[in-house]
């Protein structure tokens, strides 16, 4: 097929309810559409993106308002200009009346990523940020969890951001699994499965839907599908008592969709398909052993574990094949039309079948029955800001990150710390991954060292780069030496080479000094010899305040880990 057709199928935007028919009305290359997410990262609706959603007459959309990000979330230009809250209302309500004015006729799913800290899709205009899902699991109060994901969803609901790819159901073992940093709740099933619920009935008393993520759980791989093949090599039994449990009862309560992902697992297909393209995984043990009939989503299909071993277009088509309704096309738009047209060829040839299509097009239907959509796609932007000014999303972020915040170690007695007035502080600090993109001067890439200066308002500041340099480093050496107390982050040092070294350097001065581990706590194997060690359990500003009152003797800690250290 060729990218573009005569004719343009228009529903008149009417109060009329949408019929079943009226679904199955839609032309071939709507239908087609319906099945393919493209992304919109950016501050307007560009080009490309408006004649996909006119011609396409796609069902989903991701957003991504912070910046344009490649693969392995490196910042690709600029950040998008930053809008107001009212604004990024007006233009989610733009795209809403683009698919009903000129594509499908029916309103569109927006979807955003906000797994908390550094895996957030929106970290402006004052957003409640939550460190991580691991400092749910921290505090261990689900009442908090689903209260900050109501407060959350409220502001989501007021850009006309309509579902939410979370809570993560993912089980933590560590056991090289580097890349799942705080993503999860924790290591025990029980915990994860009981602030997931807490999480979802959040979103859901907010107006959203819930996608939850991922399945099969990525807490058991030791591959990042980003980057390569993962696979899960435990038995079914296993699978079942652990990883599988949380998937199951969210399932069970009402979750509107669910992320697949790419990894192998024999235990479940001894065919060895990723998940993302397994007829036994999605259709045999989500479909009928869960009984589950909402929607399947794949992860997204430009990651090195698709790209490098079956490319867009045959894991787009095997995808469908194997029952999932959504493909997430997020890359550019040369890799969507890779998905798009490999379908629609394979409809026309015969390969899938259009009653194949029209399955995921009735889930989806439903679906916006059940989220109201039909009747609430469009918001009011002069009321986008109200929940972002919110006392009371002001106050659950910063109880959240007093309650979630750890003291690793401590065989140094520092804390609390007795530093004096005219004392000179050092801090250093590595720049979280993706905050670049955020442009926000509160979720900013030196909170680290902001939160350091309210305290400390002379404070000597080194922001280094996520992998530091030798200038980076040769800095913080010098700042060290003129200090009477360091404080030093590190951010995923598990992941980022030369952070140790940026710690060592620091902890070499000799001077009292204090680690904070601005996410994953496995960073504390990284530099084995830091004697007092935090952790903040992710990226937020609140977090940092919190873990400078733990130093400085104003806040007592009371989170306990959900993950065990090998020390």
């Amino acid at each position: 097929m060729r990218f573009g057709w005569p004719g343009t199928f228009m529903h008149t935007i009417t109060t009329r309810p949408v019929s079943e028919k009226d679904i199955l009305s839609l032309p071939l290359a709507k239908k087609v559409g319906q099945l393919c997410c493209p992304i919109l990262q950016a501050s307007s609706l560009l080009d490309y993106l408006r004649t996909i959603v006119a011609e396409c007459g796609v069902a989903f959309v991701r957003y991504c308002p912070n910046a344009y990000y490649d693969n392995q979330s490196r910042l690709v230009c600029d950040p998008s200009p930053y809008l107001t809250p009212q604004k990024n209302a007006a233009l989610l309500n733009e795209l809403q009346a683009l698919s009903l004015e000129q594509g499908s006729g029916l309103p569109v799913f927006v979807g955003i990523d906000q797994e908390g800290g550094t895996r957030n899709d929106l970290n402006r205009y004052g957003t409640l940020v939550f460190g991580s899902h691991m400092s749910f699991g921290c505090a261990d109060d689900p009442a908090l969890t689903e209260e900050t994901a109501r407060l959350t969803g409220l502001q989501m609901r007021a850009l006309g951001i309509n579902l939410i790819q979370a809570p993560c159901t993912d089980v933590f073992q560590f056991a090289g699994r580097a890349t799942v940093k705080a993503t999860s709740f924790g290591e025990d099933p029980a915990l994860v499965t009981r602030h997931a619920l807490a999480m979802m009935r959040g979103y859901k008393r907010a107006g959203l839907a819930v996608m939850i993520k991922h399945f099969p759980g990525y807490g058991a791989t030791a591959v990042d599908a980003h980057k390569g093949i993962a696979e899960i090599r435990k038995p079914l039994d296993e699978l079942e008592a652990l990883d599988n449990r949380p998937t199951r009862e969210l399932l069970a309560a009402g979750a509107d969709a669910i992320m697949i992902g790419h990894a192998i697992v024999p235990a479940m297909d001894p065919g060895r398909a990723p998940a993302s393209m397994s007829h036994a995984i999605v259709h045999g043990y989500l479909r009928e052993k869960l009984g589950f009939d909402g929607i399947i989503q794949t992860d997204a299909l430009r990651m090195n574990a698709i790209h490098d071993n079956y490319g867009t277009a045959v894991a787009s088509v095997r995808a469908v094949q194997a029952g999932c309704d959504v493909l997430l096309l997020r890359g550019d738009v040369n890799h969507f039309l890779d998905g798009y047209r490999a379908v629609y060829d394979a409809v026309k040839s015969g390969e899938i079948s259009e009653a194949r299509l029209d399955e995921s097009l009735l889930r989806l239907h439903r679906l916006r029955q059940r989220a109201g959509l039909y009747e609430t796609a469009f918001v009011q932007p002069e009321k986008a800001a109200a929940p972002f000014a919110s006392e009371d999303a002001r106050r659950c972020a910063q109880t959240l990150a007093d309650r979630s915040v750890v003291v690793l170690r401590d065989d140094a007695k520092l804390l609390p710390a007795k530093i004096g007035a005219g004392a000179r502080v050092a801090v250093i600090s590595p720049k979280p991954q993706k905050l670049d993109g955020a442009n926000d001067p509160i979720q900013s890439e030196d909170m680290l060292i902001k939160a350091v200066r309210e305290r400390f308002p002379n404070a000597a500041g080194v922001l280094t780069e996520l992998v530091p340099t030798d200038a980076n480093i040769a800095a913080a050496r010098a700042a060290c030496a003129g200090a009477d107390f360091v404080i030093v982050g590190s951010i995923n040092a598990i992941n980022f080479a030369r952070q140790p070294e940026l710690v060592s350097a620091c902890l070499d001065s000799g001077k009292p000094a204090v680690v904070v581990a601005m996410e994953s706590p496995f960073d504390l194997e990284k530099y084995p010899q830091a004697r007092t060690c935090l952790c903040t359990l992710g990226a937020s500003r609140d977090a940092m305040t919190s873990a400078i009152k733990i130093i400085t003797g104003e806040l007592q800690p009371t989170g306990r880990l959900p993950v065990t250290l090998k020390n």
